[in-house]
């Protein structure tokens, strides 16, 4: 490479650590999500109908007549995150249909939502809310 290349990339390096370094661990996890997506070619999360916050909450759901706990560790009005242990995960598959129970992060409204799963990776399932419960959701 030539030594303006270096340079630039040095440059672009030492900053991207300075970002990095001033994230929360929560931040680091969404970025390195939306970069391990990126790379495989999904959809970035920047093109979310609704935005994520980052809340760790209690949620029970049931998928067919199985109950589960988990914690959601990010939440928006159109889904959430949920945390799943490795021997719930293969249990679950994608596009099955959930009952959720949770109590809203900001208001504490206790909320029964119909929902399916979207993803599963290693630590969880994302679940895509069957209905948005943007009235319960500030921006």
């Amino acid at each position: 490479m030539s030594q303006k290349i270096d340079n630039e990339l040095s440059l672009i390096t030492s900053k991207l650590y300075g970002i990095i370094q001033k994230m929360s661990l929560e931040e680091r996890r969404d970025l390195l999500t939306e970069l391990e997506r990126s790379k495989d070619g999904e959809k970035h999360m920047a093109r979310r109908k609704h935005g994520r916050k980052n809340y760790r909450i209690y949620v029970d759901y049931t998928a067919g007549d199985r109950l589960y706990s988990g914690i959601a560790i990010n939440f928006s009005a159109s889904g959430m995150y949920i945390e799943a242990s490795k021997s719930v995960l293969p249990r679950l598959n994608r596009g099955n249909q959930l009952v959720l129970t949770f109590v809203h992060p900001e208001n504490k409204e206790n909320i029964k939502i119909t929902g399916e799963i979207a993803r599963i990776d290693n630590e969880g399932i994302g679940v895509k809310f069957d209905q948005s419960i943007i009235d319960w959701w500030s921006p």
